[in-house]
């Protein structure tokens, strides 16, 4: 079998490993139920993704039959109306959006700097539907932003593709946007099908991709994704419209086992330290990152001022694979694994699963899918042999050892 191409049922979850029983024995179905809230139906359980839906209200009104002597009475026709039209829901945020079209076609991904910290704050990253950090190499991390239903003028710093985007693309076929890469990248992203899908600077420059050195010194590259979905016609990457269901999102908040209202990451070096904290004014996880002085600081948009916040933090425990004893890494993205979630204060054991590795990550509480709570979600690839510890309503994960590969 080849497992690019496919991937076979798997087992379920043992109890021993992940501590809860196999949350897919249970049959839930996306994208076929419609969403009434915004028309003043009853609210669903859960927001589930359906195609938007167009519907027509003819009104037909009896002609008034009158002799030519007669004089016509003025009939008042009431302007139609439409009632229970469905709500078009992104599928990345279970945000309401104002166009189809919008969600409509391919996401675009960027690969975003987060050292040196002369790359903070970042701009455009308050614009993203969906944010991904990870471990990249000699103890940094980096970003992948995706965009979906939103444009911004200015996102980046860009920096370079690594082997490890690749199952991200993949998973929510995506183009990607990103400044370079090694050679064993390029041949890398050949193999796995991915090189048509590729903005990178160089082929693309100005007004989709420019540097602003003044601004940052090293590495200031930036993007306009409105300009960079030109410049991927231009370069005849294929558009789609993709099936991004997966995640399943709901108002009100699942029962969760445990408070969390500070998450922090710890990635293998003091130069990458990730923390959220939970603002119960507004129901918001906000990021923190180090200093040079060993603090922590606020993390904000360059663009807006603003600390970053999200509605959801997703832990995901994954294989990470280090080939060669190179600090080349790739990541084993298909399958089931381990997952935290947190939201509206609290956390929640559970697990994610690739059905398929051309659709987005879905996520499993001990009851069935995990409901997260509208709004963009920040998910943080760690080691799968991460260990996290809780103290009250603190958690904190360090990044695992990764596996040795040939």
């Amino acid at each position: 079998m080849n497992i690019r191409n496919e991937i076979a049922p798997l087992p379920s979850w043992k109890r021993g490993k992940a501590g809860f029983p196999a949350p897919w024995q249970k049959i839930f179905v996306w994208g076929a139920i419609g969403f009434f809230g915004l028309a003043g139906c009853s609210s669903p359980a859960r927001t589930s993704i359906s195609e938007p839906v167009q519907s027509v209200t003819d009104q037909t009104t009896a002609a008034t039959a009158f002799s030519p002597t007669d004089t016509p009475t003025p009939i008042d026709i009431a302007t139609p109306t439409q009632t229970n039209m469905p709500a078009i829901i992104n599928p990345l945020t279970g945000l309401p959006v104002s166009d189809a079209s919008l969600i409509q076609r391919r996401p675009l991904a960027i690969k975003i700097s987060n050292y040196p910290r002369t790359a903070r704050p970042q701009a455009g990253l308050s614009y993203a539907d969906l944010l991904f950090e990870f471990y990249q190499e000699y103890g940094l991390t980096r970003w992948q932003a995706i965009y979906l239903s939103r444009d911004v003028d200015k996102v980046g710093p860009i920096r370079s593709g690594r082997r490890i985007d690749v199952p991200l693309m993949r998973a929510y076929q995506s183009m990607l946007t990103f400044c370079a890469e090694f050679d064993t990248t390029w041949d890398y992203m050949d193999e796995e099908g991915v090189r048509n899908l590729l903005l990178y600077y160089g082929p693309v420059g100005p007004p989709a991709m420019w540097r602003d050195n003044a601004q940052i010194p090293i590495n200031g590259i930036y993007g306009n994704t409105a300009e960079l979905r030109k410049a991927a016609k231009y370069l005849k990457i294929p558009d789609i419209v993709p099936d991004l269901n997966g995640m399943v999102f709901s108002e009100p908040p699942p029962a969760m086992s445990s408070k969390g209202s500070l998450l922090r990451v710890r990635f293998p070096s003091d130069t990458a330290i990730a923390e959220w904290q939970y603002n119960p004014s507004d129901g918001k996880y906000y990021r923190w990152s180090e200093t040079d002085k060993g603090g922590m600081a606020p993390l904000t948009d360059r663009l807006t001022g603003e600390q970053l916040s999200v509605s959801n933090l997703i832990v995901v425990y994954v294989n990470f694979i280090q080939r060669n004893g190179d600090q080349i890494y790739e990541l084993e993205l298909f399958g089931e694994g381990k997952a935290l979630f947190f939201r509206d204060g609290m956390e929640e054991n559970g697990g994610w699963r690739l059905p398929k590795i051309d659709r987005p990550l879905q996520f499993f509480g001990p009851d069935g899918p995990f409901d997260l709570k509208p709004g963009v979600s920040w998910i943080v690839l760690v080691e799968d042999s991460s260990t996290e510890t809780q103290t009250g309503d603190a958690w904190e994960v360090k990044f695992g050892q990764p596996t040795m590969g040939t």
